[in-house]
């Protein structure tokens, strides 16, 4: 299945940040004349913590789809996403995310197909497994969509590609997120997927159907507290679908 860019790395990301973010509880309510506070630091803590997120992402994919018949074509794909997290309680975390495929390029025998923009969104959740932050341990799932058109590089204007061809993909992907915070500013972490769904095509005036060869990433990421709520991340995975993305968000 081919992904559709940081809208399968927002949900677990979305989550990390949140809890890289979620400030330290200093005070809480006022203090009487017997030294006890008025109300309990986890009461503070949940009224205060960041419950919302917005953030904005690129990444590029490397990858290859298997059509079936002998056919399997690598595949290079960029994406510009935003992204949207709502976090209604401590360990779990709702996403919304779209964008659109900035380019690419599907490689057959035939030739070399172009991807034109297209829609692309997910929606998904993310929950902390293990209490705290040190470490965090994420459970994800993402239910993604994408549609482009491909045309044959270099193609006459009077073939039949010439106005392209749909390009429609699928994805459901359940992953594991590994990380923690360092100096209340760095949260490093790991990451792990598994995923699949079909891509739907027309190749030399067939239809077919495809899938990811690889059904599986492993790599790692850094999130960084720039300053107040707002961070930053890189990820990048080099084993199964290769990929790179980073992108910039702010928690409110």
């Amino acid at each position: 299945m081919k992904p559709v860019g940081p809208a399968t790395l927002a949900m677990g990301i979305a989550a990390a940040g949140l809890l890289a973010t979620s400030p330290e509880a200093r005070a809480c309510g006022v203090s009487t004349a017997d030294g006890l506070s008025s109300c309990s630091l986890a009461e503070h803590e949940e009224e205060t913590r960041p419950r919302w997120r917005l953030g904005a992402s690129a990444s590029y994919t490397s990858t290859a789809i298997d059509f079936g018949g002998n056919l399997t074509a690598p595949e290079t794909r960029g994406s510009v996403i935003a992204s949207f997290a709502y976090q209604p309680t401590p360990r779990l975390t709702w996403q919304l995310a779209a964008g659109s495929t900035v380019g690419g390029r599907l490689t057959t025998p035939a030739g070399t197909y172009d991807f034109s923009a297209g829609p692309t969104g997910a929606v998904g959740a993310s929950y902390r497994l293990v209490k705290g932050t040190k470490p965090f341990v994420l459970a994800t799932a993402n239910l993604s969509f994408s549609a482009a058109t491909t045309q044959l590089s270099g193609a006459p204007s009077s073939t039949p590609t010439s106005n392209g061809v749909s390009y429609d993909a699928f994805d459901l992907r359940l992953g594991g997120l590994v990380g923690t915070t360092l100096w209340q500013v760095l949260s490093p972490y790991a990451v792990v997927r598994a995923f699949g769904g079909p891509v739907y095509w027309q190749y030399q005036g067939a239809s077919v159907t495809g899938t990811d060869a690889h059904h599986y990433q492993v790599g790692a990421g850094l999130t960084l507290l720039v300053a107040g709520r707002v961070d930053a991340f890189v990820e990048g995975v080099p084993l199964g679908e290769r990929s790179l993305a980073g992108g910039a968000a702010v928690a409110f």
